[in-house]
């Protein structure tokens, strides 16, 4: 056996203590690691929860409370529910109930309704988080969040464009919001591009929840508008029950209830918020928490398009085209409101080659896209 140099007896000694010194570090980087989760994880947190509806409402708020749920054993989470709470003072006091009494470490609004009390509670808590949907303010403790659903209100719009035979859609809406009319005029557009000639006719109700309201705009969309296909941008199962009443078709929104109307349903644009409060909840529990404001898209898998295959009811190809267009979201050359667009009066809003600044469609979309027509609710 040939015999070593110290030169390479040197550089094997070397070799050796890297390669010990590294595995000692995974070791403890492992074990720390473990330590922490175990750590943060080793007693129960309690998260408040405050809805504007029911946490059974088959809509909005149980998209909510059904993501806890789902996350709720993973990060060991007591969920504190507070339901039907009102957007008045009152939500300050739900607040502060949860926080002192039901030692809610992190509190959850889901209206943009509750935007001025949870930003004070935030204020009067510095301990403690806040997380506000469908909110924009955020502060060292306070965080907010949405999704770009008006990509799914086009999607869902080229589903009704396919599939109307009158040209006349009915959209059920809640309130004349930036938020609502992003969505409307995005529908609106979605079925413009496969039905030009359409009508989409909007009845707002001045509520999210009134069911009331919501049952007789729908009715009054199909019976005096010729609707076949009624979408809606409300918390309601009102519309999509007067759709099975009816024999018209519905779009529904917020949670897949596509068993309870497996003949009328063509599709929903739904919110899954698992991924969200996970990560949101578990940088509060390592205290590693950065209040922001975060305007998600579709990669970030807090909303889906329940696929139109589901039900069997969409015309064949509808789904392919969808598809596409879905792949073009995924790049940055392609959005909704990209020009040029006109309003429902004529007026050129956004030029050929421009676009709409997230800004605007935020807190500024006050105006409709051609094709829209409001009606009066009729109730």
């Amino acid at each position: 056996m040939k015999k070593l140099s110290m030169k390479q007896i040197s550089v094997i000694v070397s070799v050796l203590a890297f390669t010990i010194l590294m595995v000692a570090v995974i070791i403890i980087l492992n074990f720390t690691k473990g330590d922490i989760r175990t750590d943060i994880l080793a007693e129960s947190t309690h998260v408040g929860l405050v809805l504007n509806g029911s946490k059974e409402d088959r809509s909005w708020s149980q998209s909510h409370y059904e993501a806890l749920g789902r996350i709720a054993p993973e990060l060991n989470l007591d969920v504190i529910v507070r339901e039907y709470v009102p957007e008045d003072e009152r939500c300050v006091d739900t607040i502060r109930e949860l926080v002192e009494k039901d030692s809610c470490l992190v509190v959850i609004c889901n209206s943009y309704g509750y935007g001025e009390y949870i930003e004070r509670a935030a204020a009067e808590y510095p301990d403690n988080y806040f997380l506000h949907i469908s909110g924009m303010a955020y502060s060292s403790n306070l965080g907010s969040c949405f999704g770009r659903m008006y990509q799914l209100r086009y999607l869902s719009g080229i589903a009704a464009g396919m599939q109307t035979k009158t040209g006349h859609i009915g959209y059920v809406a809640a309130f004349p919001i930036s938020e609502v009319n992003r969505g409307l005029n995005a529908f609106t557009l979605g079925v413009r591009s496969v039905r030009p000639d359409a009508v989409v006719h909007a009845a707002f109700i001045d509520s999210w929840t009134d069911d009331e309201s919501a049952g007789k705009a729908a009715e009054k969309l199909i019976r005096e508008c010729g609707a076949d296909v009624i979408a809606e941008h409300t918390d309601s199962l009102a519309p999509v029950n007067k759709c099975r009443e009816l024999g018209v078709l519905a779009i529904g929104y917020n949670e897949d209830n596509s068993e309870i109307f497996p003949e009328t349903l063509l599709t929903s644009c739904v919110w899954k918020w698992d991924n969200y409060y996970y990560e949101q909840i578990l940088s509060c529990l390592q205290g590693k928490f950065r209040g922001e404001h975060q305007w998600l898209g579709m990669d970030s898998g807090i909303m889906e398009l329940v696929e139109l295959d589901k039900t069997g009811i969409a015309v064949p190809g509808t789904a392919g085209m969808i598809e596409e267009v879905r792949e073009r979201f995924s790049t940055s050359t392609f959005d909704v409101f990209y020009g040029e667009i006109y309003d429902n009066e004529g007026n050129l809003r956004i030029a050929e080659g421009e676009s709409m600044s997230d800004s605007t469609m935020l807190n500024e979309f006050d105006w409709y896209v051609e094709g829209v027509v409001i009606e009066q609710a009729g109730r």
